[in-house]
């Protein structure tokens, strides 16, 4: 692997000696990665690649710093910078694309991973892009009943135009005619392109019963956090489940410091009963909330059912900003255990998800052969529980990961350990899976910035806006 690297180094269009990096000088560099931190990662990376630990962490690192060199990049050279993607099958390298080469050689030679960065050569920058993707956004309507929406796709230096077919025929079907496809191509062909988009099964699926510690039954009634299983009683008295993505607050207006959990909105759709959301038979949540259920506008901000239940569950805890992995060392669900809760402190939007990020999600479901104490979610038998790793495969209008996921992850949190970043919430997947994870998996997830952006919309005459917790006292 050194050799590689090192053959590849000089190869670059950059320098290879580095002062500091522009984007490091305006804060302090952060320490390096503890392993501990990051062992979900490592061992995706370990079993896909064949990689030691060191080799693990050094594409980590490379990750981390990528994301730096991101928002560097698109704030001094806005005009010729193309965006950028990790290749890990080819050993872990940073693509950065720009319309010049030259234009950002000093830049990137003082970023503190420049021997690992490829330089590649694009028609259009992504501010050319963006502007292209704006316009078309505002000609199509886009949002969430939008037939067409327009996504900037930095590895194929373009805007794809992605149909969404599904509510394209219930518009066709209720005699509303969707945007003619002639409008959304741009005057240059080669910068915009149209695709159908495939609709995620979502993951939704049947309840649990009372165990032990555990993401499907955590007994000491908080801290609530991503991971958790949350029971839906549907119309028919029956009962299925999804899994909790964040915790949410809301700030002024007719919220203010108000918290929410955050869930897929498919688990709440075409129920119109208001029994209360349920966690190991404890009614914590709301039936309803806040919802959409249209990918990538997939969500629900449920309130608590009450004051002391939020207390009790959120509150009063001193952690309030977490994703249960699994349960920690002798199966305690302490919070301060960090074997099994991921801290959240940032929130990385659609637009900044770099395609071959190593990324993780948490979900709940289950098979009753596994977890002789749960009832079968549908998950399949020899499905675990808890956190899985794998990497961003690219991004339409939401995530798209080989993070392995099962019926009753719906609306599990996606999350990025390197910088302790929320990146979605799970909606399905395009292929129909059971059991034991498999090579090829392909899964979905809902960005928490398209999310935040609509919630926030939606409440805009009332003043509220919605955003993660991201502090263990926020």
């Amino acid at each position: 692997m050194a050799n590689k690297l090192g053959g590849l180094a000089a190869s670059l269009l950059v320098a290879a000696t580095a002062t500091v990096s522009p984007a490091s000088a305006e804060s302090p560099s952060p320490s390096p990665i503890d392993p501990r931190s990051v062992k979900e990662s490592i061992a995706y990376l370990a079993a896909t690649y064949g990689v030691n630990e060191r080799e693990a962490l050094r594409r980590l690192e490379l990750q981390r710093g990528a994301a730096e060199l991101d928002k560097w990049l698109r704030r001094v050279v806005p005009d010729q910078y193309g965006g950028m993607w990790i290749d890990q099958k080819a050993g872990g390298v940073l693509v950065v694309s720009l319309t010049d080469p030259t234009a950002a050689q000093k830049d990137i030679a003082a970023s503190p991973v420049h021997s690992q960065v490829q330089v590649r050569t694009v028609k259009y920058s992504l501010a050319a892009l963006n502007s292209a993707s704006d316009r078309i956004s505002a000609q199509v309507g886009a949002g969430p009943e939008s037939v067409y929406l327009p996504v900037v796709s930095p590895t194929e230096n373009r805007v794809v135009v992605w149909e969404r077919s599904w509510l394209k025929k219930n518009k066709a079907a209720a005699g509303v005619e969707a945007v003619p496809e002639a409008r959304v191509f741009d005057a240059d062909s080669g910068k915009v392109a149209t695709r159908v988009l495939q609709k995620p099964t979502p993951y939704a699926a049947d309840p649990v019963d009372k165990g032990y510690c555990h993401p499907l039954f955590c007994t000491n009634h908080g801290p609530m956090r991503g991971g958790l299983r949350l029971d839906l009683t549907r119309d028919n008295g029956t009962v299925g489940g999804c899994t909790s993505g964040f915790n949410l607050r809301t700030t002024g207006g007719a919220f203010p410091n108000v918290p929410w959990v955050l869930t897929a909105g498919h688990c709440m759709a075409t129920k119109t009963n208001n029994v209360p959301t349920q966690h190991n038979t404890q009614a914590v949540l709301n039936q309803h909330g806040i919802e959409k259920n249209a990918y990538p506008y997939d969500y629900a901000a449920v309130r608590y059912v009450d004051a002391p239940t939020a207390d009790r569950w959120l509150e009063s805890q001193t952690a309030r900003n977490l994703v249960l992995k699994h349960c920690g060392e002798g199966g305690t669900c302490d919070p301060a255990s960090p074997s099994g809760n991921q801290e959240i402190t940032k929130i990385t939007p659609l637009a900044e998800v770099i395609t071959g990020s190593i990324v993780c999600a948490s979900g709940s479901g289950s098979s009753a052969v596994t977890y002789p104490e749960a009832v079968d979610s549908g998950a399949g038998e020899g499905y675990v529980v808890g956190t899985k790793c794998g990497q961003v495969l690219s991004t339409d209008v939401g995530i798209n990961t080989d993070v392995c996921a099962r019926a009753g992850d719906s609306g599990g949190p996606l999350f990025d350990q390197t910088d302790k970043a929320a990146l979605g919430i799970l909606e399905g997947s395009q292929q129909s899976r059971s059991g034991p994870c498999q090579p090829g998996e392909l899964n979905n997830y809902s960005p928490i910035s398209t999310i935040l952006e609509d919630l926030s919309a939606r409440q805009a005459s009332g003043g509220s806006v919605f955003t993660v917790i991201t502090t263990p006292q926020g």
